[in-house]
């Protein structure tokens, strides 16, 4: 489980810098159009291409993020529980949005077949949309593994809750 978490933390890493490339990209291309719009130059599909790297963006993010708590979320009713009942909860919690995201990047990975099935492409650029869809499938499937990840090395440790893991309260509180 180790390897597996040493993997998941090597791959968190490779995503952060993809997501750094993708972003200066993105800025790139909505600057290019605005230059470009107050010109005479004209080109085409400037603010596809921003759009897709958002959505790329997104989900890239999302799957680290999940891992380390940088999400949305409520804990003052958690907190209040009794250690106990937390570290059960806890479980449940991940299990349920593990259960979530099996369904979730199924879904993805449907929307995906379909884009390819049908050979759908975007209007202004004719990027297939597959590409477009794919953020969802991989971004579901990342968040899936590192999460994974995250709670098998909690439950060797025996430190599922933050509160007891200085390590995983430094980085994470889901």
């Amino acid at each position: 489980m180790e390897s597996f978490n040493k993997l998941s933390l090597a791959v968190d890493s490779l995503i952060r810098k993809l997501v750094i490339l993708v972003m200066v990209f993105m800025v790139g291309t909505v600057l290019l159009d605005v230059l470009a719009r107050n010109t005479a130059i004209r080109v085409r599909g400037l603010d596809e291409l921003a759009r897709f790297s958002l959505v790329w963006l997104v989900f890239l993010i999302t799957a680290v993020g999940a891992r380390y708590g940088d999400l949305i979320g409520m804990e003052s009713l958690f907190n209040a529980l009794p250690q106990g009942i937390r570290k059960v909860l806890w479980v449940f919690r991940r299990m349920l949005f593990l259960v979530f995201l099996g369904f979730f990047g199924w879904y993805g990975l449907g929307l995906v077949q379909l884009m390819i099935q049908t050979g759908r492409t975007s209007p202004s650029l004719h990027i297939p949309l597959w590409f477009v869809y794919a953020p969802i499938f991989v971004g579901t499937v990342l968040m899936f593994l590192s999460l994974v990840a995250d709670m098998g090395v909690r439950m060797t440790r025996g430190t599922i809750d933050a509160d007891t893991d200085m390590e995983a309260r430094d980085i994470s509180w889901n």
